[in-house]
């Protein structure tokens, strides 16, 4: 039997905490078992990019995520000019009498004004301090911080003196998109395309193709490279831990993060249900922690960069480059779309989602599917459910042979389903009849 989401706690082991771009991925990210979302308002977070939530939602995910045994952190973590100070306030005294978990700064004048305006929310330290010591921890302690997201630029020895040294909980970037400036305090895309990375406007220049120019050679283009003698600042390459979880939790890590508030629905089911699994194996015996290969296959069959260690060890580097030699993403499976709910239907009361002999499947349809394909549907214990996309149709019955994005689809599935649960197609995985 398929393990199908409930509302039941389950809390083992480190926190494994999940990026939240939007409402619904929030609720993605606790189906596929994060223990607690970082998300954004509107304003002050640093990801101005990512749809964020809106007041309502803040309150509506901080609502389920409680009733789900789940926490919410709020980023407030720009760095604020004057003007922002002066609009924050009201902002912070709206977080805490909606029951925010957590408040993840990274401005001293921010978390002045959290202490004054949200008293009793936990402060958490954002990467963007670039905390790499166990002095500066103490630093923060003093002042009301609860949580600090260690810079990445420690690695795993220097992680572990900090560890025996404080006592305040501390949390590590396990996996996703790494700047290649000095944790995340980059300048490039402010010059380049006038977007400030530290106001939340990055538009990620470190992932663009490079060529460099000599002034008094005009039309020579030479490629940016890595080689074993040294490192350049373009190109990186994404964190992947994964292999070493049992490492970083026996070393009494708190909480494990995951990057991608701009990501998509199929990064958070596939990197979640891979960590999920992971941190519950690596529980109560870290020492006999081994991976496996179904979880390093779900990291792959997603839009990813290649992977590595990054800093932490320090000696792979030459077998794991930080900095990637190409900007080329590898992506074998797409998001085929999500499982939607008879109550969510627009045609709800009109249609029925069962027929005789076999359940019908609602599906929201994120990219263009055409008879052939095979969908998998993402279970959160790793096991996945395959299903050929003989025939489909519309919410009023038509059959179809096409399905654009933006569409819904019903079809007949012989295996159990949940609203929101993410199916993902491969081009690869078709049969190319007419």
């Amino acid at each position: 039997m398929k393990e199908i989401p409930t509302a039941e706690p389950k809390i083992t082991g480190p926190e494994l905490l999940a990026p939240g771009g939007s409402f619904e991925k929030c609720r993605i990210a606790f189906l596929y078992g994060a223990d607690a979302v970082y998300v954004g308002g509107k304003e002050f977070s640093l990801r101005a990019y990512a749809r964020n939530l809106n007041h309502e939602e803040l309150a509506a995910v901080c609502f389920l995520a409680h009733r789900l045994h789940k926490k919410i952190y709020v980023t407030v973590n720009t760095f604020a000019r004057d003007s922002d100070l002066e609009r924050m306030p009201a902002f912070l005294e709206y977080l805490q009498d909606i029951g925010a978990d957590g408040l993840i700064v990274s401005d001293p004048g921010v978390l002045v004004l959290a202490a004054r305006h949200a008293p009793r929310i936990p402060i958490h330290l954002s990467t963007q301090a670039n905390t790499t010591n166990a002095l500066s921890i103490l630093f923060w302690r003093d002042r009301g911080v609860k949580r600090i997201n260690l810079a990445r630029e420690l690695n795993f020895e220097q992680v572990a003196a900090i560890r025996k040294k404080v006592e305040v909980e501390l949390e590590m970037f396990v996996h996703g998109a790494m700047c290649v400036s000095y944790s995340g305090r980059c300048l490039l895309s402010a010059f380049v395309s006038e977007r400030s990375a530290n106001l939340g406007l990055c538009s990620q220049p470190c992932r663009w193709s490079y060529r460099l120019v000599e002034e008094k050679r005009p039309g020579q283009e030479f490629p940016v490279h890595e080689d074993p003698s040294g490192t350049y600042i373009f190109n990186s390459s994404d964190l992947c831990l994964l292999e070493h979880v049992g490492k970083l939790t026996r070393l009494g890590i708190d909480a494990f993060k995951i990057e991608g508030r701009m990501k998509g629905a199929l990064y958070l089911a596939s990197v979640l249900r891979a960590y999920r699994q992971a941190i519950d194996s690596a529980h109560g015996s870290p020492e006999s922690y081994r991976v496996d290969p179904g979880w390093r296959q779900d990291l792959e069959e997603m839009s990813h960069r290649p992977y590595t260690s990054g800093l932490l060890f320090p000696g792979q580097a030459t077998l794991n480059p930080g900095i990637a030699a190409h900007v080329s993403y590898v992506q074998t499976h797409s998001l085929a779309g999500l499982v939607r709910s008879a109550t969510e239907d627009p045609l709800a009361g009109r249609e029925s989602v069962r027929r005789t002999g076999a359940d019908l499947v609602c599906i929201e349809v994120r990219n263009r599917l055409v008879p052939g394909m095979i969908l998998e549907f993402l279970y959160p214990d790793g096991s996945t459910e395959s299903l050929k996309l003989n025939g489909f149709e519309d919410l009023r019955g038509n059959r179809m042979n096409v399905a654009h994005p933006g569409s819904w689809i019903r079809l007949p599935a012989p295996f159990p389903t949940f609203p929101l649960q993410v199916i993902r197609t491969s081009p690869n995985r078709e049969d190319n009849h007419s």
